[in-house]
């Protein structure tokens, strides 16, 4: 892009010009792989932002949010209603939020089913600038839009803070220039969580890379969709399958006994979804953690041999490290933690996997304890590859 072209895009981006421009309605269709999970619907005025984001897992919900807007594009006020499909319209929703943001205070009122949630209810101090979260993956895009208007984002970054619902301090939200069409959304609240987006002249969100993080979506901005008709066929599918979808990685237990030892591996199995998984989905060279959602949980009531390596009775949390050449099965004496929480000075042990490629790919992530001789085998497989490691029972 021309250094001219690219000085007129920071110009529109620093004027927020998007804010005055006549009521439109876009559309953003989320990913994961070939499968499409959320659906997005949002109109903007000069002070007003009213949209529905409806996701499909891990049942048919529609977020319903509308936002009073100050002078500059900023967001004054937050009104939030979910609700499942198929359910009677006229009774209360499943959770009423509504935020109110001051200079310094959030006040933020939530019901449940019509009831106050008194433990949701309350006040919340801040700094600076403010966006609302509806607290949902894939976030909602018509709100991002709205933050990037109000930023009036130049060449530098600019700073709010994510308020939602709850207790806990407040995370961040950081927004980067990436180049004249390109825009980075930086949470603080998960270390190297950035979702990229493209922008167009007029700084509307055209796409949303979401790769970087643990959703590992992309949203596409989409000229038109006819949006009740595909909410519609989501939740007359859920019906006829006996209601919700589940999640998108469903968690799971392997269990075996071997020689007299109990052994059980707690984790969650994500999808192939048409991706490409290992060196794309799961990086080359990054400690993974060896499923989703949650830290994968190897509990064992004996103490178990990996080749020298003993594995005394307990219960630890797997990770692995894959390469292009190999793969290492990392085993960490902490546990109770989310995925992306891994600690290195936890570590009990690394030991080498096997690994072998498949001529026929997996689908869904699996791991399995099998019995063989005197001992068993760990194994581990998703896409082209297996990845095993033998032990014996002491």
């Amino acid at each position: 892009m021309s250094a001219k072209i690219a000085s007129a895009a920071f110009v529109f981006l620093a004027a927020g010009t998007l804010a005055a421009q006549a009521p439109t309605t876009a559309y953003i269709v989320t990913r994961l792989g070939v499968d499409t999970v959320g659906i997005e619907r949002y109109t903007r005025t000069n002070n007003k932002l009213e949209g529905d984001l409806v996701l499909r897992y891990p049942r048919v919900q529609t977020y319903h949010y509308v936002a009073a807007l100050g002078p500059r594009g900023e967001i004054k006020s937050m009104t939030t209603t979910v609700r499942r499909q198929g359910t009677d319209p006229s009774a209360p929703p499943l959770r009423r939020t509504v935020s109110t943001f001051g200079d310094s205070i959030a006040v933020i009122e939530v019901q449940r089913n019509g009831k106050a949630d008194t433990a949701l209810t309350g006040r919340k101090s801040y700094h600076g600038m403010v966006s609302p979260t509806l607290s949902t993956e894939p976030a909602a895009y018509g709100i991002y839009e709205q933050t990037l208007s109000s930023a009036r984002l130049g060449r530098d970054s600019v700073v709010y803070a994510l308020v939602g619902p709850g207790n806990g301090p407040v995370p961040a939200i950081i927004l980067r220039r990436r180049g004249a069409d390109s825009v980075a959304f930086t949470s603080t609240f998960f270390p190297n969580w950035t979702e990229v987006a493209r922008v167009d002249s007029r700084g509307r969100i055209m796409g949303l890379n979401a790769t970087a993080t643990t959703v590992k979506t992309i949203a596409e901005r989409v000229p038109s969709l006819d949006f009740d008709n595909v909410v519609g066929r989501w939740a007359a599918y859920e019906a006829a399958h006996g209601g919700a979808i589940g999640q998108m990685s469903p968690p799971d237990t392997a269990k075996a006994a071997i020689s007299a030892a109990n052994i059980s591996v707690a984790y969650s199995r994500p999808a192939k979804r048409g991706r490409a998984i290992f060196g794309n989905v799961v990086p080359w060279g990054q400690v993974w953690r060896t499923g989703a959602n949650a830290a994968t949980v190897f509990t064992t009531d004996r103490d178990l041999s990996f080749g020298t390596t003993v594995l005394p009775a307990g219960k630890y949390t797997l990770w692995t490290l894959p390469t292009p050449t190999g793969a290492k099965l990392i085993i960490n004496s902490e546990t109770g933690q989310w995925g992306t929480d891994y600690h290195a000075d936890k570590d009990f042990a690394r030991l080498d996997l096997t690994t072998t490629k498949l001529s026929q790919p997996i689908e869904q992530f699996v791991i399995g304890i099998v019995s063989r001789g005197s001992g068993g085998v760990l194994r581990m497989a998703w896409d082209d590859r297996e990845y095993t490691i033998p032990f014996t029972v002491k």
